[in-house]
């Protein structure tokens, strides 16, 4: 991600594009703003002063979308993540795109097929349950374990790439990727920094002889490729997706080889779902194998959902570290576009365990 500051000079430019140029491309402005509290008990966190803090988050996304006097639709979006007083903003996305009877090409930061494409198990209640906000309160044992972004963790992140769509035939759609690095630092991708001073058995090691987590910039020439099909059948409908990523180390260590496989059936206002998520080869790593399952019921204005993640992250001298997330949780939605929302997740790690309890309110536009 890039950091940026917008001044008043910048977004007064940006007002004064050229009349020629803007008059044919629409333009949206969408966003999200979000305040929450967190309570966490965990183990390992003898130096924290409490156990409770407030966060905040927030993103802005600039939408531009014309379409040629041939029928060709082109845009672009840029993303404004991270959003904090006086520390600027980080981009997270940006990449132009067309689109026609031959499906889309996107161009530049934005994750791939292999994300785009996947079905996971259901995740939209609270902060998200497993893929949720907990790992921000925790800084204890707990927190160094494998917490969950199944797609990233495959490799799939929003480095500069190519994706081609395909269009939605029969509910059938598939898609495929290319990264050149994951990391976006040059043509060759490496990247070397005092803390990685040795290497044992293609194990990333410091000065203390200490495991490190993998570093950006351990893949190139990654490639993506996933498919989903959607279907409604008599008040049932159903959503199954599968993607498999592959790349080159840059540096010593195991190339990327890992796919994925999700299912989720929808009937009144229940759905149901999981994910399968294999890492066969990684640079640091042997194995990581993680299934995801959940539920949510929409009734009303209320979302209610439990899900489940449960990994096994096998490192190269065979050492195993197993983390079992659970999570239930709830949105109601107040207004349109404000929601209150609360969930607990609860860690079991050979690391550590922990309970985080987040409370939060969000708008959005």
């Amino acid at each position: 991600m890039k950091k940026i500051l917008l001044g008043s000079t910048a977004l007064l430019g940006a007002g004064l594009l050229s009349a020629s140029a803007a008059a044919q491309v629409e333009l949206q402005i969408s966003g999200y703003a979000q305040f929450e509290a967190g309570f966490v008990d965990e183990d390992g966190d003898a130096a924290a002063g409490r156990d409770y803090d407030f966060r905040q988050d927030g993103w802005i996304q600039f939408n531009a979308r014309g379409v040629a006097d041939n029928g060709l639709e082109y845009g672009a979006e840029i993303e404004l993540d991270d959003i904090a007083a006086d520390e600027g903003i980080e981009q997270d996305e940006q990449y132009v795109y067309v689109r026609g009877g031959f499906g889309t090409l996107r161009f530049g930061d934005k994750e791939g097929a292999v994300k785009e494409l996947a079905v996971t198990a259901p995740t939209g209640f609270g902060s998200g349950g497993f893929d949720g906000n907990y790992g921000e309160y925790m800084i204890g044992t707990a927190s160094t374990a494998y917490l969950l972004d199944a797609e990233e963790a495959m490799g799939d992140t929003d480095a500069t790439k190519i994706t081609y769509l395909t269009p939605e035939f029969s509910g059938f759609q598939a898609g495929i990727s290319f990264t050149p690095t994951d990391n976006n630092k040059g043509k060759s991708g490496k990247q070397r920094t005092d803390e990685f001073l040795d290497r044992n058995d293609d194990d990333v090691i410091d000065a203390d002889d200490e495991p490190l987590t993998r570093p950006n910039g351990e893949y190139e020439n990654v490639v993506g490729i996933a498919a989903n099909y959607a279907a409604d059948f008599e008040g049932f409908n159903v959503l199954v997706g599968a993607g498999y990523l592959f790349g080159s180390a840059v540096e010593d260590g195991e190339d990327l080889r890992a796919f994925d496989v999700g299912l989720n059936v929808g009937f009144g206002g229940f759905t149901v779902g999981a994910q399968y998520v294999l890492v066969t080869e990684a640079v640091g790593i042997d194995e990581v194998e993680t299934i995801q399952f959940g539920a949510t019921y929409e009734f009303d204005a209320w979302t209610f959902g439990a899900n489940a993640a449960l990994t096994t992250e096998e490192d190269l001298a065979g050492d195993k570290v197993d983390t079992n997330i659970y999570s239930v949780g709830a949105t109601y939605s107040v207004a349109p576009g404000l929601a209150v929302y609360a969930d607990s997740a609860f860690i079991d790690s050979d690391t550590g365990d922990a309970t985080v309890f987040l409370v939060g309110t969000a708008v959005s536009f």
